[in-house]
């Protein structure tokens, strides 16, 4: 569903696991790495997802499945925006602080591939070590949040982010 989404250009949000999804599926059909996979649910391959203490050791040193401790990334954390980026436009601001509740980050080691690849990190922790929004170039609407926005969307005052998902996916029902 997450290829389809991209290379058909329809639009699609991911939120947590589904930012961690559109990046194994980014890194094996367009970077070509076909063992792409997270160490949440693999024992082996390359771990594009993984915990932080995994990725900054280099190496995985526990398997799936295994008691994790308080590893997980929980609460508000703030956000640098990219200029120019759908997530600015969406946003209209450059810093935002949003609500976490994962253990698993995107691999900081494959960054720079992924980027040269087409894909846009276009929200970075403050200190450039944790990705928080991905997008992808010349695609009408393809975002994936590693955060929680609808612990901050409301009845009558929804997320901007699923407001502008809505407002793309209506544009091509028309």
């Amino acid at each position: 569903m997450i290829k389809e989404a991209r290379t058909k250009k329809i639009p699609c949000l991911g939120i947590c696991y589904g930012m961690q999804m559109a990046v194994i599926e980014y890194s094996r059909n367009v970077l070509g790495i076909k063992d792409a996979t997270s160490s949440e649910f693999s024992k082996k391959g390359n771990f594009v997802i993984d915990t932080m203490m995994e990725w900054k050791l280099g190496k995985v040193t526990k398997k799936a499945g295994t008691d994790m401790g308080g590893t997980m990334r929980l609460g508000a954390y703030p956000c640098k925006i990219s200029k120019g980026s759908l997530a600015e436009k969406i946003y209209k601001k450059s810093a935002i602080s949003e609500r976490h509740r994962h253990r698993y980050e995107v691999n900081i080691n494959y960054k720079n591939k992924l980027e040269k690849a087409g894909l846009v990190f276009s929200g970075m922790s403050p200190d450039k070590k944790l990705p928080e929004i991905i997008e992808i170039k010349n695609h009408p609407f393809f975002i994936g949040v590693q955060f929680h926005p609808e612990l901050k969307s409301k009845p009558f005052a929804a997320h901007p982010l699923f407001v502008a998902f809505v407002k793309s996916a209506m544009k091509i029902t028309n």
